[in-house]
């Protein structure tokens, strides 16, 4: 069992790492070599683990996201520039792990959840209407502006969470049309054009400073406010990992507190949407719907052990692979970065996802961009995911 961990967390976190890929391509792969693979299941389980720990790699120094990634982009991309990277991404590890830690006992609710599944179907719609309603109500007046100034921010946050949502919807309504390779998904041109492109527009063009190495502890309190927000999340059909990270990171106004909330829910989701398919036999991603393809359910303690193992090697992983990382970065010009990143998004999208990738993506930009520029926060672009998902429930 130990060789399995080991080499789905190693696969985990390369995935982590390269922008475009996701844990569930490894999953899919892993169903094709499944009569080549003795135990591919802990192979994808660990994967599935590290993958949600590793990510914030790739989102702090590139400014790439993915689904459970993309409202870090802007703190952990500020962190970088006061030369705090390396803290961020700590935050972000040790935030990841301690959120598994604390969901494990989460199994019994999830039992008693599993039984009642058709009130928790019913709850969906208004869940949904009541996550983008604070999402939209959280925008606040900057100091000094006028009485009206909150409720204009709070039109201009619906406005962009309706246009992002729609292109979302139709993104996703035609997502077959990105599959033109076998890890090609819709999300990720969506994604990257209203989250990761507009911080790389952004840059000032001086150089980055130099990254302290400085581990930082996250706080406990939004890490456990992230746990249960993947909890909570998890339970619901058709809601994504990514909603469960805008959950979490609401009320947040620290970065630091952020980057821990958004982690949290993040590892928390992905490790109760197996329990779900142990409790419930539903899939909620696709580690889970991997294992229910092979025909295999794990046990809880199965769960337990690889989960725990395979994220006690991420973490370490993370901290050495972005301590290496963050001393090649400092003092680099941030235009060239830009540039280059940009470059090598493009190709990725259009060698991914084909030419429809590529007009999602370039149509996804300057909505990212609008939201910085009407001042109102870019989690409103989640309006991507939630949108859809609530139109299909409603239908």
């Amino acid at each position: 069992m130990l060789i399995e961990i080991i080499i789905g967390s190693v696969l985990g976190i390369l995935a982590g790492l390269v922008p475009g890929i996701h844990s569930n391509t490894l999953a899919a792969f892993a169903i094709l070599y499944a009569g080549k693979m003795e135990n591919a299941w802990i192979i994808i389980l660990s994967a599935a683990i590290a993958y949600t720990i590793a990510d914030i790699i790739p989102t702090t120094l590139l400014g790439v996201p993915d689904e459970e990634t993309a409202i870090a982009v802007l703190p952990t991309h500020e962190m970088v520039l006061e030369g705090r990277g390396f803290e961020a991404i700590s935050i972000s590890a040790v935030s990841s792990f301690l959120s598994l830690v604390f969901s494990l006992p989460l199994f019994l609710p999830v039992i008693i959840i599993g039984k009642h599944y058709a009130v928790v179907k019913r709850l969906t719609p208004p869940v949904l209407l009541i996550v983008s309603a604070a999402l939209i109500i959280s925008e606040k007046a900057d100091i000094f502006e006028g009485s009206l100034a909150s409720w204009r921010k709070r039109i201009y946050s619906l406005l962009v969470f309706l246009v992002s949502g729609f292109l979302g919807l139709f993104a996703l309504n035609h997502s077959h049309l990105a599959q033109t390779t076998s890890a090609g998904s819709v999300l990720l041109p969506l994604l990257t054009g209203l989250f990761g492109v507009p911080v790389l527009l952004q840059a000032t063009g001086g150089r980055i400073p130099e990254q302290k190495i400085v581990i930082r502890f996250p706080d406990i309190n939004s890490t456990a406010k992230g746990s249960l927000a993947g909890f909570l999340v998890s339970i619901f059909p058709g809601i994504s990992s990514g909603v469960a990270t805008v959950v979490a990171s609401l009320g947040e106004k620290s970065r630091e507190k952020y980057i821990a909330a958004m982690s949290g829910a993040n590892t928390s989701n992905a490790l109760l949407c197996i329990y779900m398919l142990i409790a419930a036999e539903r899939t909620r991603s696709g580690a889970a719907k991997a294992l229910e393809e092979l025909g295999y359910t794990p046990t809880y303690f199965d769960v337990a052990i690889i989960s725990l193992v395979s994220a006690l090697i991420a973490l370490f992983a993370t901290i050495l692979i972005s301590f290496i990382a963050v001393s090649k970065i400092g003092k680099v010009r941030q235009s060239v970065i830009s540039v280059g990143v940009f470059l090598f998004l493009f190709s990725v999208v259009y060698s991914l996802t084909g030419i429809f990738g590529l007009t999602i993506f370039l149509t996804s930009v300057p909505i990212g961009v609008s939201a910085s520029l009407l001042g109102v926060k870019r989690v409103s672009c989640m309006g991507c995911l939630i949108l859809p998902v609530l139109i299909h429930s409603l239908s």
